[in-house]
């Protein structure tokens, strides 16, 4: 049984889920198996009583703290707690999904996730690009790396991703950092989200959101990283408002070894560290390895 958690508020990102997320979820649903529930947490459950959801759907009314803007430390805590009681109604063994309501997935999400679970896998994990581009121009049913050539067009790469590029960008947010040659696009990153856990132990967590220390509940080897662009991918769709510099605060120089260490000292946990370590095919072959030098150097740092 899969159970999709998802929460939208605010008419931005109610529209959000429906022209996003949704018609991306169901397209993966087509190629999963067994049970499908939705359980969405949302401030106007009158304004999904049309809409399609390729399975049964649990509408839970929730007042969602927004604080002063729409991507505020209230609003995130928000989205945490809907998360939190979603995991207290999943049944045990369940499939759970994590979806946020401006995230595309790939059409072999659910079935390549379901393929990990039978291998021994717990937690499914993965990075989502900010991608710039109008809800309404997101085609569902994508392929891997069909969604991660939309995404990475250079007309699509919102200004945060292009942030992330080691040597150009200027993020201080060392969260991703990409490597881009002649043979494709290479990530490393710090912070990745987890799209999909088995509920097969007590699942909980202490932070704000579930991508900060939910996997603590997981071992390391029960803990699969997406690093396949043709396995499954994801894309998140974002405007402007998420230049905001609470949110991506800028470097007076461009993303180096420098910069990424004097991040990952304060912030990267082992963790991270560990995700840190593992390279990240976004397009192409990967095969130019100009991502390698660096990135053993700043984890030969970091320790």
């Amino acid at each position: 049984m899969w159970v999709i958690s998802i929460a939208a508020w605010t008419p931005h990102y109610r529209a959000k889920l429906k022209l996003v997320a949704l018609p991306s979820i169901n397209a993966a649903l087509a190629h999963a198996t067994g049970p499908i529930q939705f359980i969405l947490h949302t401030d106007e459950p009158g304004d999904f009583a049309d809409v399609h959801f390729a399975g049964s759907i649990n509408i839970r009314k929730f007042e969602p703290i927004l604080g002063t803007h729409l991507n505020s430390n209230e609003s995130y805590e928000s989205y945490g707690n809907a998360d939190r009681l979603a995991i207290e109604i999943v049944p045990d063994d369940a499939y759970i999904a994590f979806l946020p309501s401006d995230v595309m997935v790939s059409r072999e999400f659910f079935a390549a996730s379901e393929k990990r679970f039978t291998q021994g896998k717990r937690a499914i994990v993965g990075s989502a690009a900010r991608t710039l581009v109008a809800p309404e121009d997101c085609p569902a049913g994508l392929s891997a790396r069909e969604l991660l050539d939309f995404s990475f067009l250079k007309e699509h790469r919102h200004p945060v991703t292009q942030g992330c590029w080691y040597g150009q960008g200027k993020n201080k947010i060392a969260w991703m950092t990409y490597w881009e040659g002649p043979h494709g696009i290479v990530g490393h990153a710090f912070h990745l989200h987890p799209f999909a856990v088995k509920n097969d132990r007590v699942l909980f967590f202490n932070a704000s959101t579930i991508d900060i220390d939910l996997l603590n509940r997981f071992s390391r080897d029960e803990i699969h990283i997406v690093t396949d662009p043709s396995e499954m991918s994801f894309a998140e769709i974002s405007g402007l408002e998420k230049m905001l510099p609470l949110i991506a605060p800028q470097l007076p120089d461009p993303v180096s070894i420098g910069s990424i260490v004097s991040w990952g000292r304060h912030y990267a946990s082992p963790l991270h560290r560990w995700f840190f370590s593992h390279r990240i095919v976004v397009q192409g072959t990967g095969e130019d390895h100009l991502d390698e030098g660096p990135a053993n150097e700043i984890l030969r740092i970091l320790g």
